[in-house]
């Protein structure tokens, strides 16, 4: 080809890449379109002899290409992609005038090219399969031949399109690109630019695997009898000495009722215990009369008590720790633990055992 023959860069596409927006996928594609190529500043003409020169046009604006390409995308919204195109169609025609205006000749030319793209994808996702909306922009550089000389040029990409997820793997990619000076005269402002209006299909694959759901072993409830033991210091409950019951000891009452409401089926059992200190006659009275006080207050709250009793001096938790105590204050601070009420409930629960 003369001087003023240019170099032209066809994209072609359909990109195959499935879920090309998905982060840390790769994706490969193959690609098929339509071009048209758009003549730019081709009123110039070029001196052959003293006498003539030669003019040039796109004598068939249309063609069709074919691409193979992959992509890595880094996010959801961007990925980095190469791409190697090959065009073919279109036609240049070459024309010698005279200076008069006479014809000498004129020949048509069918050219083809080669193109290698590297480019950039932009895109909004539009679910989480892979579906979305992109542009993409980069340089380009193509191997333009016709009549049998190959020139290369340097040029650029930019498009927009969009994609649907079929499944996790395969996406139908559509879109338009335009290639900036796919072709470019030597000596002169001639160039072309290339459109390419395309659709196809992309495979992806590198996507983190969808871990199997966790299969829960059967299970199976059971009903049991569970009883719980709540001791309630004397102090606490009651005045030294006596049996009414006090604004703190109402609460703990009050708060021994709401720990039982987890069970079903309750029964309540109350028993009243006094130190060492005083006869058995004296304890015994006393240890009833805090008992039935307890009694009186989880009945008040609604509970059915089955045993209330008062139990005296026996049953003493301190053992002979304070055997060795002097000084009757001491002995008495030394006693009690042993100074209580005890409110036993005993009540079904449910207990959860696989099969």
């Amino acid at each position: 080809m003369k001087k003023s023959a240019l170099a032209l860069v066809l994209s072609a596409a359909c990109s195959l890449s499935a879920n090309a927006a998905v982060e840390g996928t790769w994706s490969v594609g193959a690609a098929g379109g339509w071009t048209h190529y758009f003549e730019q500043n081709f009123n110039t003409t070029y001196d052959v002899t003293d006498d003539s020169y030669d003019k040039l046009n796109i004598s068939d604006s249309n063609g069709y290409g074919f691409k193979l390409n992959g992509e890595y995308n880094f996010t959801d919204y961007l990925g980095l992609g190469l791409a190697w195109d090959h065009m073919r169609g279109g036609k240049i025609e070459s024309t010698e005038i005279s200076s008069d205006g006479a014809l000498f000749y004129s020949d048509t030319y069918k050219f083809k090219a080669n193109v290698a793209e590297l480019y950039a994808r932009l895109a909004m996702p539009l679910d989480n399969n892979g579906s979305d909306v992109f542009f993409k922009v980069g340089p380009a550089v193509s191997w333009f031949k016709v009549n049998g000389d190959t020139e290369r040029k340097l040029g650029a990409v930019a498009g927009i399109g969009g994609q649907w997820a079929v499944n996790d793997a395969l996406a139908i990619r559509a879109g338009y690109d335009f290639f900036f000076k796919t072709a470019k005269s030597e000596d002169s402002s001639d160039k072309i630019n290339t459109g390419l209006l395309y659709v196809g299909l992309q495979y992806s694959f590198g996507a983190p695997k969808a871990q199997a759901p966790v299969v829960q072993a059967p299970v199976a409830k059971k009903t049991i009898r569970v009883t719980e033991n709540h001791s309630l210091a004397a102090g606490l409950l009651f005045p030294f000495d006596g049996s009414n019951l006090s604004v703190e000891g109402k609460k703990a009452i009050n708060d021994v009722v709401e720990s039982s409401k987890a069970l079903q089926n309750t029964e309540f059992e109350v028993y009243g215990y006094t130190d060492r200190l005083g006869s058995d006659a004296y304890n015994n009275k006393l240890s009833q009369r805090r008992a039935d006080s307890v009694t009186n207050e989880l009945q008040n709250k609604g509970v059915t008590v089955k045993v209330s009793e008062g139990r005296g001096k026996s049953s003493p938790v301190t053992g002979n720790k304070c055997d060795g105590v002097k000084g009757r204050n001491n002995v008495i601070n030394c006693l009690a633990a042993d100074r209580r009420v005890e409110i036993v409930i005993t009540g079904d629960t449910t207990k959860e055992e696989q099969l």
